[in-house]
């Protein structure tokens, strides 16, 4: 379902989150949730969900959904949502992160274009195979090659979800060895301000081609990219205990509050709220 923690914090035992770092593309997460939810927020990943128990209510694209125990959510990059226990019951639930790029290169490695991402346009569905798929990424050490097939066969079950089998997706040029150079200055730099014009000595592309092709590839801005990994970087020092002050100086925000505003809008909490859940 979500990638932080809650909106408002139970004082009870059942409220715990499971965050790890990304291997090849793919972040796992596990959650338990009572009596609380997430604020409105969205990803620049697939999230791809398998509810164990409970039930997942999340508003998305104007609806409000509700996904029961060995069911599916699938949320598209970019779309902003919320997410809560709907039932009285704790809603305990597996998660998958899935890099936009990842999906792109998997598809392209067996001779399919370089396209549009899958849209898949039901958030929940009954598909015990895809179910299983994601129960089977937590059962493994998440060793390179084993990331690999996941990746492969979680771009495949999206492709045929959104196109079809054998069906092809609208064909779109992109300069992928440029987009990649960018992410990866990006990445490599999340810590203070990157401007436009570093973007475009890097690629050769024009601030407005490198905003389309980006979000193409990407599945969201450069700008917006940029501050998802300097909050991997805020979630990281916060799961180490370190002081929130220092955190934001660290990560290139401007002052706590500033970053306090970013990791709200972006996982639906406060960085003192994920530090307490994290801890439990």
């Amino acid at each position: 379902m979500e990638d932080a923690a809650a909106q408002r914090l139970s004082k009870g035992p059942a409220n715990w989150i499971r965050d790890e770092r990304h291997a090849g593309g793919v972040k796992r997460l596990r959650a338990q949730l009572h009596r609380s939810g997430y604020g409105p927020h969205s990803h620049d990943t697939y999230t791809i969900s398998l509810v164990e128990a409970g039930v997942q209510e999340f508003s998305y694209r104007g609806s409000v959904h509700r996904c029961h125990a060995g069911r599916v959510s699938i949320l598209h990059p970019g779309e902003r949502h919320d997410g809560r226990p709907g039932s009285g019951e704790a809603l305990r639930y597996k998660c998958l992160y899935l890099d936009p790029a990842a999906v792109q290169d998997s598809l392209s490695s067996n001779g399919g274009p370089k396209a549009m991402l899958p849209f898949i346009r039901s958030p929940v569905l009954r598909d015990a195979a895809l179910g299983h798929k994601v129960d089977a990424a937590f059962g493994n050490e998440f060793e390179d090659l084993c990331v690999d097939s996941l990746v492969e066969a979680l771009a495949n079950h999206l492709a045929a979800l959104a196109f079809g089998h054998g069906a092809k997706p609208v064909r779109k040029h992109l300069d992928v060895g440029a987009l990649d150079r960018a992410a990866e200055f990006l990445r490599h730099n999340a810590d203070r301000v990157v401007h436009s014009s570093e973007l475009e000595r890097i690629t050769g592309l024009s601030r407005f081609e490198m905003a389309g092709q980006f979000r193409c590839r990407f599945g969201t801005s450069p700008y917006r990219y940029l501050l998802m990994r300097r909050l991997e970087l805020v979630r990281a020092a916060l799961s180490s205990g370190a002081n929130l002050a220092d955190v934001a100086q660290r990560t290139g925000f401007a002052d706590q509050s500033h970053m306090g505003r970013a990791f709200r809008a972006a996982h639906g909490m406060t960085p003192g709220e994920f530090s307490r859940l994290h801890r439990s």
